[in-house]
């Protein structure tokens, strides 16, 4: 980390600009290894997403969740709503009706992932969910406020650990730090190196995560969504290690 990048992380917390959508990280490529190694694709879903969503640096795409929400992963209370590779007719007429409620080109897209559960990152789709084909859930202005606070801590504590997670050396790891006592003192009224790895690796900063990647709110400032989300991993291990030393 050279003292340039370290002055720098004032001005990238103060930026605070949208950042395109993110294309599915899996692909028919992915493969999921039995014990004797022998390779076993993954099962494919349909999904609906925006058909002029542009592609992200990250390769990411928004899929509908139950929300009516373009979510960019499936979570426990948003799942991504998904139909089996043999719907393709009942998809297809869903994106209809939600390209006809919203007033948007909706398209059918074929995705895989190993880490998806149904009943968790994944629901099939049933009529039960069809509000969430017509648009989102309304969101209070109150719940709306609190989330765009904690994607604004959620995008500052993320390039404050990423910064320390890149330090070469003490001397480097120290001039992160002041700068990011600086930085965060001057957004947030205080806070620290320690304080950004806290609370990433607790519940209000997987609980921020969720709610950019469900769609719920953007996440501001510089970093991707998958730069956020390779951060806060850096600081779920660091507590680990530390927990353990």
């Amino acid at each position: 980390m050279s003292k340039m990048a370290a002055a720098n992380i004032g001005a990238m917390l103060r930026e605070r600009r949208g950042m395109p959508p993110r294309r599915s990280r899996a692909s028919g490529d992915n493969r999921r290894l039995l014990k004797n190694d022998a390779p076993m694709p993954l099962e494919h879903y349909l999904l609906l997403s925006l058909a002029d969503s542009p592609t992200s640096q990250d390769g990411e795409v928004r899929c509908l969740n139950s929300a009516g929400r373009w979510a960019i992963r499936g979570t426990v209370r948003s799942p991504l709503l998904v139909w089996s590779s043999t719907q393709a007719d009942a998809a297809r007429l869903a994106a209809e009706r939600s390209s006809a409620a919203r007033g948007q080109a909706i398209e059918v897209v074929s995705r895989a992932d190993a880490a998806w559960a149904e009943g968790r990152e994944i629901r099939l789709f049933t009529p039960d969910f069809e509000s969430a084909l017509n648009g989102p859930d309304a969101q209070s202005a109150g719940k709306a406020r609190r989330l765009r606070t904690e994607a604004e801590k959620l995008a500052a504590f993320c390039v404050v650990v990423r910064a320390a997670s890149s330090a070469a050396d003490h001397a480097s790891f120290a001039e992160v730090s002041r700068a990011a006592s600086k930085a965060l003192g001057a957004k947030f009224g205080g806070g620290s190196i320690t304080s950004a790895f806290a609370w990433l690796a607790g519940g209000a900063g997987q609980e921020a995560l969720d709610s950019v990647v469900s769609g719920e709110v953007e996440l501001p400032g510089p970093l991707s969504v998958g730069q956020a989300i390779e951060a806060v991993g850096l600081a779920h291990k660091a507590e680990r290690l530390r927990e353990a030393g």
